[in-house]
């Protein structure tokens, strides 16, 4: 079964999620499509402005600095050198495992639609996308789209879920690999994995334990799914919870329940 994968461009977290996956599954996957961090309809500045409201200076210039050393690493030492020992972006984890990149596309537009097609996809795997994936690319895709959500759903559909998890106060996070259809983390459930939440947790701690799970819950997906008539999961609208971006009295919610962001 030829693969497509659509992943967000986080140098953080994802490039080890797509490194496990393309170990296993890398001769089928035809192709990656790297998707912009932006949140929503929101322009990555604006997803930036955002993100500094609600985190404040401290940690926001924090994560800025690891994000702008991750991308100079995959520049320099992936790119410039060549070497791949450790790789510091998911287009750097896609060259090494010889997997064609695209970048910087609408994945519903007739051309990138017609590229899917000449390469076969059968079977599209979304990891952390930023891009609502339409009706005409989901009927052209004849074994489905999946879709890893880092909660359990149908709790915490929507933005940011683990700050969300944590926000209220959950002693226990997991991840969710799910089919896609015409609502927002809506469709029913392959796979499910589950964490246990400490109190003395961070977000940080958090987006790793998530991240680290969504690995070996997505090869399990895609396992269940070449086997044919994967077991499927409800995921009821009725119990779903839905969330947004957080606001500043989100925020000290948050800190209210004894987390810190890192």
């Amino acid at each position: 079964m030829k693969k497509y994968i659509f992943i967000q461009n986080d140098p953080f977290y994802l490039p080890r999620v797509l490194d496990s996956v393309l170990k296993v599954y890398g001769d089928s996957v035809v192709g990656v499509n790297i998707q912009s961090v932006a949140q929503g309809k929101r322009s990555v500045f604006g997803t930036a402005m955002d993100l500094l409201k609600l985190y404040g200076f401290g940690y926001f210039q924090w994560k800025l600095r690891k994000y702008l050393w991750c991308k100079l690493k995959a520049k320099v030492i992936n790119g410039w050198l060549g070497r791949m020992d450790r790789c510091y972006s998911v287009g750097a984890v896609a060259r090494k495992h010889g997997v064609e990149v695209t970048e910087a596309v609408n994945v519903n537009s007739d051309e990138f639609r017609a590229h899917l097609r000449e390469h076969g996809v059968e079977f599209i795997v979304s990891i952390s996308g930023t891009q609502f994936y339409g009706k005409k690319l989901r009927d052209q895709t004849s074994a489905g789209i999946v879709n890893c959500h880092g909660a359990l759903l149908p709790k915490y559909r929507g933005l940011m879920p683990s700050f969300w998890t944590l926000a209220n106060g959950e002693q226990e996070g997991g991840v969710s690999v799910h089919f896609v259809n015409e609502k927002l983390d809506d469709g029913p459930i392959v796979v499910q994995r589950r964490y246990p939440i400490e109190s003395t947790d961070t977000l940080e701690d958090i987006m790793a334990r998530s991240k680290a799970i969504a690995a070996e819950a997505i090869i399990e997906c895609i396992g269940l799914v070449e086997a044919g008539n994967p077991p499927l999961m409800d995921n009821p609208e009725e119990e779903s919870s839905h969330f947004s971006m957080p606001t500043r009295d989100d925020v000290r919610r948050f800190r209210q329940h004894g987390h810190r962001f890192a």
